[in-house]
């Protein structure tokens, strides 16, 4: 159905995603970083909406969207690296045809990709004060 479009989305999203980690350590352009985090987070909504499609009526009554992710995040990386390895996980879900997991997985990592733009908001907020 729309598996090859999801696997792309979140192709491309884990290619920015990487590209933010491996810059993130070189650069104090936060720009360039909130850009690339725009981007990521632009394809793994889309993956999403897709994977949610793939769920009818099971997508909105899902126990685990509740209390998913409700941390408050303090570091960058971390958070980053976190969202990377729930995109890889679930691009290789959607793979092997397990778009209930996938659909789980890419929630969560859009969840901290969501914070951490708050994170970086909030950064820039504050340095111009």
């Amino acid at each position: 159905m729309h598996r090859n479009k999801i696997e792309a989305a979140l192709t491309i999203a884990i290619n920015h995603l990487e590209d933010s980690l491996r810059t993130l350590p070189n650069t104090n352009d936060e720009k360039a970083l909130s850009d690339s985090l725009w981007s990521t987070s632009a394809e793994t909504e889309y993956a999403v909406f897709l994977l949610s499609l793939t769920q009818g009526d099971r997508s909105e009554s899902a126990s685990w969207k509740h209390g998913s992710s409700s941390k408050q995040i303090t570091e960058l990386k971390p958070a980053l690296a976190s969202a990377l390895e729930l995109l890889r996980s679930a691009k290789s879900r959607v793979e092997a045809g397990n778009m209930e997991k996938g659909y789980q997985e890419a929630w969560t990592a859009r969840s901290l990709l969501l914070k951490t733009q708050e994170l970086l908001e909030k950064r820039r907020t504050e340095a111009k004060k």
